[in-house]
C-alpha cells in the first residue's frame, strides 16, 4: 500500500509537496481504513480536486515518471523540471515513496538532475515506529553506503557490493533497477533480507497501476472466464447501462481479418503459436495458450490447446428489451469507461494501488459517485484507489471522510500546492461541495473578463 508520496521540482511542483494516505482524526467510516501492524491506519481511497491547470495531472505524471525510471522504461523529458524559476533548471528533482509491503514499511526514492538526465542519489530505508533503518544509500561517484548488518547472507553482501561498484559512476540507471535485471537467482532464499530489493521493485512494477485519460485500465485476461463475465454483468447492470448479459461469441479468422489489418492479425497468431510451441517443448500434457488482442474498443481472445486448433472469440453484450447483440465498439463511451474500470471493483488482488487521472471522464456525475461508492463498499482488502476529478458531488461527507479529500491549487507564483481537507477541520454536516465551489478551499478557477464592459 502507498503511505506517502513526496515530489519537488517536477512540472508544476516547485518546493517539496507531500501527499499522504495516512488516516486523520476522524472516527467515522472506519471501513474506509486498512488497519496495519503497529497501528498504522491507511486510507483505501483519496480524491484530488482542483481547477484545470492546477497540477492534478502533474501529480499523476510525477508518480508515473518515477515508476518508469524505477522499472527501466523511462522516456526522458529533459525539460520537465519546474519552470516557474530559471534557477530550477540546475536544481535536483526529488521523488520519495513510503510504502507498506508484508506489514513492514519502507522509504524509497531518488534524486535526479532532469535537464542533464543524471541520477544523483538513491536510498532505501525500513521504517520503524521510532526510527529509520538504512538499507542502502547511493550517491553518484561514491562508494555505496550499505548496511551490512541488515543482510544475513555474506554472499549476498558480497554481490551487492560488486554490483554497486559496477554502477558507481553510472548516472543513467538506478541501483534498484540494475538489481532486478536477470538476477532471479539472487533472491531464491526467501529468508534472506536481500529479497526486499526485489519486493520494492515488484511493488512499483506490479502493484502501482497508473491510468491516464487516454489509456484503458482493462486487464484483458480478466475477461477470459465465464465466471468473471457473470461478475462483470452484475456490475454493469447496477450502473444502469442497459446491459443484461455479457457473453463470449466465436468469430472466424476470415471475419476478423476483415476488421483488422493483416499485420496485427498475423502478429497475434504468431505470438500464440510461439506460446503453444513453448508448452509442447516443455512436455506439458494439458495446457491452454491464450493471447488477448485489443484493437480500438474491441477485444479478441485467441486460444489454442493440445487438443483443439486455434479458436478466436470476442465479447458481446445483450441489452434490456433488445433482441440484437452489441460489441465493445458499439457501446457508449460511458459504458466502455465502466467496463475498463470494472477490474478495480472486482479485483481480489490485495496489493494494488490504482491511480486514475480524470476518473469522471465520459461518466455521468451520478455514475462517478456510484463508482466510488461501489469501490468503498466492496473493498475488503488492501487495494487503494487514488483519483483526480472535477466531480464536486463526491465532496459529500455521506460518501467520504475529510482525510480522503485533497485539493490541488496553483499559487500566485505558478507553483502547485497539495493539501487535505483535514487541515480545515470542517463539521460533518458541512456542505463541502458548495464551500469548494465558492472558493473556500482554493482549487477552483479564477476567471478574467474577456470583453470588458464599457460604461455608457
Amino acid at each position: 500500500m502507498l503511505i506517502k508520496f513526496k515530489v519537488s521540482n517536477f512540472l508544476s511542483f516547485d518546493e517539496m509537496q507531500e501527499f499522504s494516505m495516512l488516516s486523520g482524526k476522524s472516527r467515522l467510516k472506519q471501513e474506509h481504513i486498512q488497519q496495519n501492524k503497529n497501528d498504522l491506519s491507511l486510507l483505501k481511497f483519496s480524491a484530488l480536486f482542483g481547477a484545470n491547470a492546477s497540477g492534478k495531472s502533474s501529480f499523476v505524471k510525477a508518480i508515473n515518471y518515477a515508476k518508469n525510471v524505477i522499472v527501466g522504461k523511462r522516456t526522458i523529458k529533459m525539460n520537465s523540471y519546474c519552470k516557474i524559476a530559471s534557477k530550477n533548471k540546475d536544481k535536483i528533482t526529488s521523488f520519495d515513496f513510503e510504502i507498506a509491503i508484508d506489514e513492514k514499511y519502507y522509504s524509497y526514492g531518488f534524486d535526479i538532475l532532469l535537464h542533464k538526465n543524471e541520477i544523483k542519489a538513491e536510498w532505501l530505508y525500513e521504517l520503524k515506529k521510532d526510527k529509520e533503518i538504512k538499507i542502502f544509500v547511493r550517491e553518484l561517484n561514491k562508494d555505496m553506503d550499505l548496511n551490512e548488518k541488515y543482510f544475513k547472507n555474506r554472499g549476498s553482501i558480497k554481490r551487492l557490493k560488486m554490483y554497486s561498484e559496477d554502477i558507481k559512476s553510472q548516472d543513467n540507471i538506478l541501483f534498484l533497477t540494475i538489481m532486478n535485471e536477470n538476477k532471479n537467482d539472487l533472491y531464491l532464499n526467501e529468508e534472506d533480507n536481500i529479497n526486499i530489493i526485489k519486493k520494492v521493485y515488484n511493488w512499483f512494477y506490479n502493484s502501482l497501476v497508473i491510468i491516464f485519460p487516454d489509456k484503458t485500465l482493462m486487464n484483458d485476461s480478466y475477461y477470459a472466464s465465464e465466471e468473471n463475465l457473470e461478475k462483470i454483468t452484475e456490475i454493469v447492470k447496477s450502473f444502469g447501462t442497459g446491459i443484461k448479459k455479457c457473453k463470449f461469441e466465436a468469430i472466424k479468422q476470415e471475419d476478423l481479418a476483415a476488421k483488422i489489418s493483416d499485420e496485427i492479425l498475423n502478429k497475434a497468431i504468431t505470438y500464440i503459436e510461439n506460446i503453444y510451441t513453448k508448452y509442447i517443448k516443455q512436455g506439458k500434457k494439458k495446457f491452454k495458450a491464450k493471447v488477448f488482442l485489443r484493437t480500438g474498443k474491441d477485444l479478441y481472445i485467441f486460444e489454442k490447446d493440445n487438443i483443439e486448433s486455434l479458436k478466436i472469440k470476442t465479447i458481446k453484450f445483450e441489452h434490456q428489451n433488445c433482441e440484437g447483440e452489441y460489441s465493445f465498439s458499439e457501446e457508449s463511451d460511458g459504458t466502455i469507461r465502466i467496463l475498463d474500470l470494472v477490474e478495480i471493483l472486482l479485483s481480489n488482488n490485495t496489493d494494488k494501488v490504482y491511480i486514475i487521472d480524470e476518473l469522471d471522464r465520459c461518466l455521468h456525475p451520478q455514475l462517478t459517485y456510484k463508482f466510488v461508492e461501489n469501490f468503498l463498499s466492496r473493498s475488503n482488502n488492501s487495494t487503494q484507489l487514488i483519483v483526480t476529478t472535477h466531480e464536486s458531488r463526491l465532496l459529500n461527507f455521506n460518501l467520504l471522510r475529510r482525510d480522503e479529500i485533497w485539493f490541488v491549487n496553483r499559487e500566485n507564483n505558478g507553483a502547485t500546492k497539495l493539501y487535505s481537507l483535514e487541515e480545515y477541520n470542517e463539521r460533518f454536516d458541512k456542505k463541502v461541495d458548495k464551500a469548494y465551489l465558492d472558493g473556500r478551499y482554493g482549487g477552483v478557477p479564477i476567471f478574467e473578463t474577456l470583453f470588458p464592459v464599457k460604461e455608457c
